[in-house]
C-alpha cells in the first residue's frame, strides 16, 4: 500500500478507501472504450467533510484526484491512472430537499439522473435534462460537464 493510500485509510477507514484487488471493476473503466486503469486507490466518501479530507490529504501529498460519478462519459475523463486517486461519489446519493415554493431541489452529486427526474415528477415538476444513461449517470457529472442530453 502506498503512503497516500495508508494515510487515507487511517483518516477515513478501510471501507471507504479501496486499494489493489479491492478496487471494483466499475471504477477501472468508463463508457469510452479505452483500456481499463488501476487507480492508486478509490475513495468512496459519504459526506462533504470526507471529500474535503481526501482533497486536503492528496493535495498535501501531490497526488492527483479524479472525480468519478456514474462513469458514463465517452471521453475517458473519469478514468484514474495508476498514480491518481479516484474520488467516487457513488455513496453521496439522494434527494436532500424539494422546495415547491421556489421550484428547486437539492440533491447529492452522486444521485443518478433518473432518481432526480422521478423525485421531481413525484413533487409535480418536470426535470428537463434527459440522457440515454439516465439510470446510471450521476447528476454531479451532468452539471459539472454541462451535459445537455436529448
Amino acid at each position: 500500500m502506498t503512503a497516500i493510500a495508508a494515510t487515507l485509510v487511517q483518516a477515513l477507514g478501510g471501507g471507504t478507501v479501496l486499494v489493489g484487488e479491492d478496487v471494483p471493476q466499475h471504477n477501472r473503466e468508463d463508457w469510452s472504450g479505452l483500456p481499463e486503469t488501476s487507480p492508486l486507490a478509490v475513495v468512496r466518501p459519504r459526506t462533504t467533510e470526507e471529500v474535503s479530507t481526501v482533497l486536503r490529504l492528496c493535495h498535501a501529498a501531490g497526488v492527483p484526484v479524479v472525480p468519478q460519478g456514474g462513469l458514463t462519459g465517452l471521453v475517458g475523463g473519469g478514468r484514474a491512472a495508476a498514480n491518481e486517486v479516484a474520488l467516487s461519489l457513488e455513496r453521496m446519493a439522494g434527494i436532500e430537499e424539494i422546495d415547491p415554493a421556489t421550484a428547486t431541489m437539492t440533491v447529492w452529486a452522486g444521485t443518478p439522473l433518473e432518481v432526480v427526474q422521478n423525485a421531481a415528477a413525484d413533487a409535480g415538476f418536470f426535470f428537463a435534462l434527459d440522457l440515454g444513461a439516465r439510470g446510471s449517470c450521476a447528476i454531479g457529472g451532468n452539471l459539472s460537464t454541462n451535459a445537455g442530453g436529448n
